[in-house]
């Protein structure tokens, strides 16, 4: 499948939290396009959002990325109030404008500029690649 296919396919798809939620687009989106797998835990599905945050930043999956200053295609997006306070995720996707693949329950999957999204939500942005080995 091409990335013009997958984008297609997405897109304007509604939020499902059980089915289409953030963390699940975002796994879908690295395996499809980057053949990266995401673990299968769910942090989305964590309703309450203190939780979720701890979730994000405590799970031992983070230890196999690393955190980078400027994004590159493919880059996890975590979203939040501020470092380790991350709640919603996405990919970035340099190839298609510099813009970050995400659902969230009023829009469904779009894709949006970090400067909307920083803007819009008062978001910090934290860019994450595999670590070396974890490729």
């Amino acid at each position: 499948m091409t990335r013009a296919d997958f984008l297609r396919s997405v897109r304007g798809r509604p939020y499902d939290r059980d089915a289409l939620n953030c963390w699940q687009l975002a796994s879908l989106t690295q395996w499809t396009l980057f053949g990266r797998v995401l673990p299968a835990a769910d942090p989305a599905l964590v309703a309450d959002v203190p939780e979720r945050v701890r979730v994000l930043a405590t799970h031992p999956e983070r230890a196999n990325w690393r955190e980078i200053a400027a994004p590159v295609d493919g880059a996890l997006v975590l979203m939040g109030r501020g470092p380790g306070k991350e709640e919603h995720c996405g990919t970035w996707l340099a190839d298609d404008g510099g813009l970050i693949l995400h659902t969230d329950e009023p829009h469904g999957v779009v894709l949006d500029p970090p400067l909307e999204i920083v803007q819009a939500r008062r978001w910090r942005l934290t860019y994450l690649i595999p670590a070396q080995g974890h490729e």
